[in-house]
């Protein structure tokens, strides 16, 4: 008899960049599923909206839901819908592993860290038990539970090893276009102050070579990808796998046909590695530059200096390939100089093209503790607070800067975004759009700077 499992990948499908990108990680879930229980044990859908229409036609055995901090709410809004249905929740994601104290009652099992090895041992408890009784859960590892109406934790599970025994996210599941994403490792080498990712993963690991080559040719030849965008934190963590990479991608005569992007970390570029990229296909790159402002790139990074991000984005730009900057601004010390600061660094160093976003306190970084230590947060809020959607929500985020008011940051940020404009429409004109008021109207809204608020 087949186990139905439902997961909801629960974001706002209004904003753009939380809709950029697939539910990859479900994806793995669901292939994991497949390949240790087998096909026909399990059948699964993923979505990210009409939870209550899924509910009612897919009549699932399980609903497990992922979210990240900013869309915490929303799982615990699905996570009670789906109750009403009588049916078991299961939760996972970096949120949860970071802050296991805000699981929500309304949830049954949380699964903390990487997932693929304890759902499988999730859904077998349930497919032997019909139902996920407390005496059978603390025999698994990786998990949180209610027992006796308190949240009992039982060990932390090892990561897979090695990373290729995990099979290839399927696919089948989710929307596919030719423009397509993957990862080729889990991790990340460092530990900015802001981001999670290297918290949850714990130390860097690699896809080898051969099996991301693999993954490419599937897109290619099944989905018939053009482009990929690899969504390592660090692609160019081992050069040596990027050349065999290229190597391998020659060999099977799929060298020239797609096109790539990747992340890397700027005091990392050399020659080199630029030469090598351009080889591969990459024809952009994002680098967290993070700061113009000395100060602030020590406090949000440390072991950059702002020497390093000019030389970085002049190599890679020299090397034929555009360059995406990230920005945060906000910090607690950072001045209103100190901002500008990097808007004029964005002006020299000619990046391409850039995102400026206001530091955010995610939960398990030391900036969460900051503002934890400050009262600004805790294992119960509102947690649209930390909306990295500065635009739609500045009057209610989240602010650590203990030099500026909300509205002098805000009134900075939107200088930004009138920089981003006028470089958007450079490069329109450069590639032979000449009446760049015809923008579509909804691409307009996104760009057009913001009316400064009253």
């Amino acid at each position: 008899m087949k186990t139905r499992l439902l997961f909801i990948n629960a974001i706002d499908t209004a904003q753009s960049i939380e809709t950029s990108n697939p539910p990859l990680g479900l994806a793995y879930l669901a292939a994991s599923l497949r390949k240790q229980l087998g096909a026909e044990a399990v059948e699964i859908r993923i979505v990210d909206s009409g939870v209550e229409r899924e509910l009612l036609d897919f009549r699932p055995d399980i609903v497990g839901i992922s979210a990240v901090t900013q869309n915490y709410g929303r799982a615990i809004a699905c996570a009670s819908l789906v109750k009403k249905h009588g049916l078991p929740v299961l939760c996972g994601g970096v949120h949860i592993s970071m802050l296991p104290a805000s699981f929500s009652p309304q949830m049954d099992v949380g699964v903390i860290g990487e997932g693929e090895l304890t759902i499988c041992a999730l859904v077998s408890l349930f497919r032997e038990k019909n139902g996920f009784p407390a005496e059978e859960l603390k025999k698994i590892n990786g998990i949180i539970y209610w027992e006796q109406g308190r949240l009992a934790a039982t060990e932390r599970r090892a990561p897979a090893e090695p990373l290729d025994s995990l099979p290839l996210p399927a696919r089948d599941l989710l929307a596919m276009t030719k423009s397509a994403a993957m990862f080729t490792s889990r991790g990340c080498l460092y530990r900015c102050a802001f981001c999670a990712s290297s918290r949850f993963w714990g130390r860097i690991r690699l896809f080898s070579a051969g099996y991301v080559v693999n993954e490419i040719a599937e897109l290619r030849e099944k989905y018939g990808a053009e482009s990929i965008n690899f969504l390592d934190d660090l692609f160019s963590a081992d050069v040596g796998r990027v050349r065999e990479i290229k190597d391998l991608l020659k060999k099977r005569g799929l060298l020239g046909k797609l096109k790539f992007t990747c992340s890397i970390r700027a005091n990392k570029v050399d020659d080199e590695m630029a030469g090598l990229f351009r080889e591969l296909g990459v024809e952009s790159v994002g680098m967290g530059l993070e700061s113009g402002c000395e100060e602030s790139l020590d406090y949000l990074k440390g072991g950059v200096t702002l020497a390093e991000n000019y030389k970085a984005v002049e190599t890679i730009r020299k090397s034929g390939m555009r360059v995406y900057g990230s920005f945060v601004i906000g910090s607690p010390e950072e001045s209103g100089e100190g901002i500008l600061k990097t808007l004029e660094f964005i002006k020299k160093s000619r990046v391409d093209a850039f995102g400026v976003y206001v530091l955010t306190p995610f939960p398990g970084t030391p900036v969460w503790a900051y503002a934890e230590a400050k009262g600004l947060v805790g294992a119960e809020m509102d947690w649209e607070t930390l909306s990295v959607n500065f635009k739609d929500n500045h009057a209610r985020v989240v602010i650590l800067s203990e030099k500026l008011t909300r509205d002098e940051l805000y009134g900075l940020w939107l200088r930004f975004e009138r920089l981003k404009f006028r470089k958007y429409l450079a490069y329109l004109l450069g590639r032979g759009v000449r009446a760049p008021w015809k923008i579509p109207g909804f691409l307009l809204e996104k760009l057009l700077p913001l009316r400064r608020r009253k």
